[in-house]
Order: structure tokens, then C-alpha cells, then sequence
């Protein structure tokens, strides 16, 4: 029990921590406090997905510009397990970001909407095919050298994302961490070959939600009113 309050007490101590690289970045401690909340909604996706494994797993914790995680007491069995667990951060993330836009629509608050925009742009930058992100991590359950297209995807989203003050920080310690995931999986490839051994079935399933969900993040990034008037038209 003591144990589990202390992982608490770190979540709740790394939130207000972070705090203040979210409110430079963002130029308000409202966006400061609202950015974070959506990645803990984020986060709370991969924790979730953990628990129904029935996989050990510690609250979300907060680093600054480096987002949140959640620490595994555990691995998954297997690269849909991987995936699975994935996969819930950035679908519940972008569930976040919708609930905030049609709230900003119903309550006339532009602010809302804008807030919105960095926890859809964050979801897509995930969604990048390279570990520690989860698209390295959902791509296992598709391919496991998707990593090939995750270079120029990640240096296309730093340069065009809405900002780049610690982009460069950011893309060394992905690529870093990168690299030394695949080289771990290269190993895994041929002393654990099974984990890997993924139905076809779901690889296409995996493909299609992969592409799906990333197709309608790229959208609210590069038309950040469609979904506004999307949701307007749709009666809101």
C-alpha cells in the first residue's frame, strides 16, 4: 500500500513539476495545466489496456518536454500484446481531443479548440513508427521494420509541428532510444522468434486502424477547423 502511494504522490509531484516547461511552451498555465491533462488521458489509454492484461504497470508519470509514461513492471507475451497496449494511448488521446473541441463548440471557448490541437498533434507525433513512440511499438503487430519510414516522418513533424524550441533534443533521444530498440529486436527476432508470431488477420486489422487513426490526426493537424465545423454540422 505504501508503495502505491508513493507512485501516486511521484504522479501527482511530476504533474506540477511539468507544469512549467508546458506553460513556457504554451504561454498560459491554463494550457499549461489542460495540455497536461489530455497526456495523462493519453497515458491513461496505455495504463488501462495494461490492467485488462492484468499486466503491472505504475500510474503515469510526467518529464517536461518529454511527455509521460507509464513504467512495466512486466513485458507483454506477445508483439499484439505490445501493440494492444500501444495503441490504447494515442486512440484515447484522440478521444480527449474530440471531447475538448466539442466542448470548446458548446461552451464558446475558443481556447478549448486550440488546447485540443496540441493533444491531436501530440497523438500524431506518437504515432511515428519508431520506439520509444507507440507507432515502434503498435508497428510490431504490422511489421517490425516500419521503422525505415520513421525517419523522415519524424523529421517532417518536428519541423512543421507547432513547436520546435526542443525538437532537436527530442529527435536525438528518440533516435537513440530508436536504435538501440531495434537492434533488441533484431535479437528477439532470432532467439525469440514466436513473440513475433502475429495472425495475418491482425496485422491487416493493425494496418488499417494504424493508417485510420493517423489519416484523421494528420487531418485535425493540417485543417485545425474541419472537425469544428465538422461537429457544428453535425448539429452540436
Amino acid at each position: 500500500m505504501n508503495l502505491n502511494l508513493d507512485k501516486n504522490r511521484l504522479m501527482v509531484i511530476s504533474f506540477a513539476l511539468s507544469i512549467g516547461f508546458w506553460w513556457y511552451i504554451t504561454g498560459s498555465i491554463d494550457q499549461a495545466v489542460g495540455v497536461l491533462v489530455l497526456i495523462f488521458i493519453h497515458e491513461m489509454g496505455h495504463y488501462l489496456a495494461a490492467k485488462v492484461k492484468n499486466l503491472r504497470v505504475s500510474p503515469p508519470i510526467f518529464m517536461g518536454p518529454l511527455g509521460a509514461f507509464i513504467s512495466m513492471e512486466e513485458q507483454p507475451a506477445s508483439a499484439r500484446d505490445e501493440a494492444d497496449m500501444a495503441f490504447a494511448g494515442p486512440l484515447l488521446g484522440t478521444i480527449g481531443g474530440v471531447i475538448t473541441v466539442a466542448l470548446g463548440v458548446v461552451l464558446g471557448v475558443p481556447a478549448l479548440i486550440g488546447l485540443a490541437g496540441w493533444a491531436f498533434w501530440l497523438n500524431l507525433f506518437n504515432l511515428i513508427p519508431l520506439a520509444p513512440l507507440d507507432g515502434g511499438r503498435i508497428s510490431m503487430a504490422i511489421d517490425r521494420r516500419m521503422w525505415v519510414l520513421g525517419l523522415p516522418m519524424i523529421l517532417w513533424l518536428l519541423m512543421s509541428g507547432p513547436s520546435n524550441t526542443y525538437g532537436t533534443v527530442v529527435m536525438v533521444l528518440i533516435l537513440f532510444n530508436a536504435w538501440q530498440d531495434i537492434q533488441q529486436r533484431k535479437l528477439m527476432q532470432i532467439n525469440y522468434p514466436q513473440y513475433f508470431d502475429v495472425g495475418f488477420k491482425t496485422r491487416i486489422g493493425y494496418a488499417v486502424a494504424y493508417l485510420a487513426l493517423g489519416a484523421f490526426l494528420y487531418w485535425t493537424v493540417s485543417n485545425p477547423m474541419g472537425l469544428v465545423r465538422l461537429l457544428i454540422g453535425l448539429g452540436l
